[in-house]
This record gives C-alpha cells, sequence and structure tokens, in this order.
C-alpha cells in the first residue's frame, strides 16, 4: 500500500500536506472546547465572587469562544473534506487508468495468468478500497492519535493520576488494535479471492444464461453460485466477527477509564484537591478519546481492507510482459510472408506441446487454408501468426526476418484478423467498421461490407450505418455478426486477411460469395475452417492432428495422400466431383 501511496500521491502534495493541517487546526479547537467548559464552570457559575450578571455575561463571553471554536473547526473541517475527495478521487482515477494501460500491455501469457473476473473485481473493487484508504489517511489518520495524545497530554496539566490512566488506556487500546490487524489483514485477502470467484460464476451465468437454460442446468448453477458465495460469506463473517470486536473492546477500556477517572476525582473533588470544571475537563477529554479511538477502530477496517487489495493490484503491475520487440519496421522479403521452422508451442511449462514441429512457408498473394479436428492446433497457429504468443522453439520469420525483430505494433498493421469468435462493441455499425481505419471514408465502409457479404442486411435497416448495436451485437444473428467482423477487418485494408474459422455461421451459399469476393481482392488469405469446402480451393491446404502437420498441399493431392483430410472430406459428405 505504501509503495502505491508513493507513486500517486506525488501530484497530490499539497492535498496530503494541507488536508491533515486544516483538520488538525479542527482537533485543536477540538481539545480547547474541554478548557473552556472548565472555565465556565469554575469561574463562572461556580464563582461566588461574581455577581448573577457578571456572572451571565461571563458565560456569554465563554459561550461566544465557543462559538468561534465550533465556526473554526467547521470551517477547516469542510477544506480537508475538498482536499481529502479530490486526493482520494484523483489517486483512485489514476491507479484505473495505468492498471488499465498495464493490463494492455501484457502479453496472451501474463493474461493467461489472470482471470478477467479477478482483473475485474482488481480494476473496481481493490482499487475502491485502496481510494477509500487515501481519504481516511488525509482526513482521519492524523487527527485521532493527535486527539488521544493531546487529550493524553492536557489531561496532565489537570492531574498527573489522570494522564497515567490515559496513558494506560492507550496501551491497552493498541494491543487491541495491533491484535485485531494481525487477524484481520490475511483473511481480507483470502475475502477478495473468494470475490473473484464468485464474479466469475456470475459473469459465466449471465454471458452463457441461454446455454444454462437450454441444458435446464438452472439449479445445477445455482447451487455452485451459492456455494461459493456461502463460502465469501463465511470468510466475510469471521472478519466481521473480529471486526465487531473493536468497538465493544474499546468501549470497555474508555469505559473503565471513565469509571476510574470519575471514583478517584470524585473523592478529590470531595476533598476540595480539584474543582467540578476539572472533573468535567477530564470527563470530555476521554470522551474524545473514546470518539478517537472509535475512529481509529473503523480506519483499522478499512486500511486491513485496502492493504489487501493494494497487494493484489500490486501483482498486477509487478506483472512484466515476457514479450521483448526489435527495432524493424520495414519488411526484407515482401514475397516470404511467413516461414515456420520446426516451431513448438505449448501454453504453459505443465501442458502438453499444442503444436510440434511445424514447419512450413507462406508467399506473397497465397491463399491457405488450415484445417483439422478440434484441438488440432489451428487457432494456435494463429496466435503465434499474430505474435500473441512466442514459440518455444523453431522459428518463425515475417517477411523474411524473425517475427520478434520487429517493432510493437508492425506485426498487427500488416494483419487484419478476423477472430473464431465474433466480438462487436456497443456503439453504431459504423463506429464498429472505424475500428479497422478510423478515417476510413464511408465509401471504404460500404465496400468492406458488400465483399464481407454484409451489405444487403446493414441496407435494411432503418439507420444503416449508424444503427445502434447492443453490447456484443446481442441484437444481431451470428452470421451477420461474424460478416460484420469481416467488414472490419476488410477495412482496415492489411496485406495479410487471417479468417479464423469466421464463417461458420454462414450459410454455404453466402459462404461461397463471401470466398469469391475475398479472393478478388489478392491478398495473403489465411483461412482457418473445420469445413473442408471452406479451404478446399486455397493454393496450399495444411493439414493438423493433434498439433502435428499430417498433410500439405493441394486439395487433389492430400485427397491421395492424407488419410486424415480424405476422412474429413468423407464425414462431411464433399462428392468427389468437388474433389478436383
Amino acid at each position: 500500500m505504501i509503495k502505491l501511496y508513493k507513486k500517486y500521491l506525488k501530484k497530490y502534495k499539497l492535498h496530503v500536506i494541507f488536508g491533515p493541517i486544516f483538520k488538525l487546526v479542527e482537533a485543536i479547537f477540538e481539545l480547547l472546547v474541554p478548557f473552556v467548559i472548565k472555565d465556565i464552570i469554575n469561574n463562572g457559575i461556580n464563582n461566588e465572587i461574581l455577581t448573577s450578571e457578571e456572572k451571565i455575561s461571563f458565560i456569554l463571553r465563554q459561550g461566544g469562544i465557543l462559538l468561534i471554536f465550533a465556526l473554526v473547526g467547521l470551517s477547516s473541517t469542510l477544506v480537508c473534506q475538498f482536499f481529502a475527495s479530490r486526493a482520494s478521487q484523483g489517486v483512485g482515477t489514476s491507479i484505473r487508468n495505468d492498471l488499465y494501460a498495464h493490463i494492455n500491455t501484457l502479453s496472451y501469457k501474463e493474461l493467461d495468468s489472470f482471470s478477467v473476473s479477478s482483473l475485474l473485481t482488481r480494476m473496481n473493487a481493490d482499487i475502491n478500497n485502496v481510494q477509500q484508504s487515501v481519504a481516511m489517511l488525509i482526513r482521519l489518520v492524523v487527527r485521532a492519535p493527535f486527539l488521544v495524545i493531546g487529550a493524553t497530554i492536557l489531561s496532565f496539566t489537570i492531574s498527573y493520576k489522570a494522564g497515567l490512566i490515559f496513558i494506560g488506556a492507550g496501551l491497552l487500546l493498541f494491543v487491541v488494535i495491533f491484535g485485531i490487524m494481525f487477524y484481520a489483514v490475511p483473511n481480507n485477502k483470502k475475502a477478495q479471492a473468494k470475490l473473484d470467484e464468485v464474479t466469475t460464476i456470475t459473469k459465466e451465468n449471465l454471458s452463457g444464461n441461454r446455454v444454462v437454460r437450454a441444458f435446464s442446468k438452472q439449479k445445477h448453477e445455482f447451487k455452485r453460485f451459492v456455494d461459493s458465495n456461502v463460502e465469501l460469506k463465511d470468510i466475510q463473517i469471521r472478519v466481521g466477527k473480529i471486526n465487531a470486536l473493536l468497538n465493544p473492546l474499546t468501549f470497555i477500556v474508555t469505559n473503565i477509564a471513565i469509571i476510574t477517572v470519575l471514583y478517584l476525582f470524585g473523592v478529590d473533588y470531595k476533598f476540595n484537591n480539584l474543582q467540578q470544571g476539572d472533573v468535567s475537563a477530564l470527563y470530555n477529554y476521554l470522551l474524545q478519546i473514546q470518539l478517537a479511538v472509535m475512529v481509529v477502530a473503523n480506519l483499522v477496517v478499512i486500511f486491513t481492507k485496502a492493504e489487501a487489495s493494494s497487494t493484489r493490484i500490486n501483482e498486477v503491475f509487478a506483472t512484466k510482459s515476457s514479450m521483448k520487440y526489435g527495432e524493424y519496421d520495414t519488411i526484407l522479403d515482401e514475397n516470404k510472408t511467413f516461414e515456420f521452422d520446426n516451431v513448438c508451442f505449448r501454453y504453459n511449462e505443465n501442458s502438453n506441446y499444442a503444436v510440434s514441429n511445424i514447419s512450413f512457408s507462406i508467399t506473397k498473394g497465397m491463399s491457405v487454408g488450415i484445417i483439422g479436428g478440434t484441438g488440432s492446433g489451428k487457432s494456435t497457429l494463429v496466435n503465434l501468426m499474430n505474435r500473441f504468443y512466442d514459440c518455444n522453439s523453431g522459428k518463425i520469420l515475417f517477411y523474411g526476418r524473425d517475427i520478434s525483430s520487429y517493432k510493437k505494433g508492425f506485426i498487427n498493421n500488416k494483419i487484419a484478423l478476423v477472430p473464431q469468435k465474433a466480438v462487436l462493441f456497443s456503439g453504431s455499425i459504423r463506429k464498429n467498421l472505424l475500428w479497422g481505419k478510423k478515417d476510413a471514408k464511408e465509401e471504404e465502409l460500404y465496400l468492406a461490407l458488400k465483399n464481407s457479404q454484409a451489405l444487403e442486411f446493414v441496407l435494411g435497416m432503418e439507420d444503416k450505418l449508424d444503427t445502434v448495436l447492443y453490447q456484443g451485437g446481442k441484437n444481431l444473428s451470428g452470421g451477420q455478426k461474424q460478416r460484420l467482423s469481416i467488414a472490419r477487418a476488410l477495412v482496415k485494408n492489411s496485406d495479410i486477411l487471417i479468417l479464423d474459422d469466421s464463417s461458420s455461421a454462414l450459410d454455404f451459399k453466402t459462404e461461397a460469395n463471401l470466398r469469391a469476393s475475398i479472393k478478388s481482392l489478392n491478398k495473403t488469405t489465411i483461412t482457418i475452417s473445420q469445413r473442408a469446402s471452406s479451404i478446399m480451393h486455397s493454393d496450399l491446404i495444411i493439414v493438423l492432428d493433434q498439433g502435428n502437420i499430417v498433410g500439405i498441399g493441394k486439395h487433389n493431392e492430400l485427397i491421395n495422400s492424407c488419410d486424415v483430410y480424405k476422412e474429413i472430406c468423407d464425414s462431411q459428405d464433399l462428392k468427389e466431383d468437388n474433389y478436383a
């Protein structure tokens, strides 16, 4: 937490300095109030020398002083609140911006170590906890101890015995607070981790609600959610129980101190060693200590949560991308698009290789089809081509150079990818298409829609390009989302187009028209598909099976030389007259 404070409170030095100063001003006047009240009682109400009129005049003057104290204290509090709000909101915003930016610098390898739900919790709940702690740091962290110390010191001016009682109470309260912090911090970390799990289950069920209902798994998923939620509840109850001891224990300690003070100094008052105003002042100081310690108790809860949250935030910041980039932003050989040389890759050290000993080459303008069963490594090749991951061994050349030697973003500019899952964002169709090229003209957008076979249904909408899409494009069919995803990639107008099983929701006629349109663009096209009909006319077909290339060549060659490819064609009832 200190690490986050050091970094993000630099911009708010004045807020951190002047906020507590104004709060100290308010605390100073609050400490002076019992002295003024003592003076009113001893030198006003109980002063037998003064006449009634003089007593009233004295009490009114002292009352005026109390009113001034109150106004100054209120003004100081408002100024401090302003500084605290500006600093806490600013720090929260800065951490959230930096964390989001940092997450986007991580490679897929690092992102795989965090779940989406965990990152969401860290971006929201954890940062909110730290943000709240900043506000409390400025508003109360200095004030509460100052009141306790100040009240203790001032009690010595009245009686040394009172000061000793106050010190004893303070030591007991310190032990209570430290003990509770020792228990609460690790349990708060467990609670935040369990919150990640609850968020994950919630996200899965909201996004996959149709699947849950289709398989009548509502009860099963509800039980899974309840079990996880109950575990979260149990952890929070354990933390809540120990936190709940704070206020009662502080009350017990301070009330024992109050009883002791009232008893001892009641006796002193009886024997005229103390005046009534002195006893009243000591009682008020004990009440101030009690209230300050209650504030400290609440601060303990806030800061233990913030400490656990800051640890989780720093875990993300401490995670650095393992992917290194080179200095090249120009190609060496424009004809050699891709060359894979004995490439092996696995997603983590404990998993099997997703692809092994992969070797092939793709030249400029070639249409390449990649086919294989589920889990054969098709999408892994796409990830390696886009350099979402680095291979574990072997070498990948991109336009004649090692793919890792290019500058960050260069590869993405050269490749237009249509992912396996069509992802659209809330907003208009136009805004989604402009992701491909932010300054694209309307003619370019309509041409991309035409080539992706999306023009007809877009023109059929009332607002056409300005039609608003719901989150994830939920107001479109699967095929419409896929075609808009392809159109977005075509707007980008990159040299290479990769279609990762991105036409699976299209009917055969629409898919055939799509293939013809894309072929007319004369781009280097790499199509990943489980449909043999989608790739059978490619210049080169790569057949994968369990991460290995089992066949490579043209359609008519593979029919006779690759059993896996022939089996795929037969299973899809691809007729012999289509083999040629």
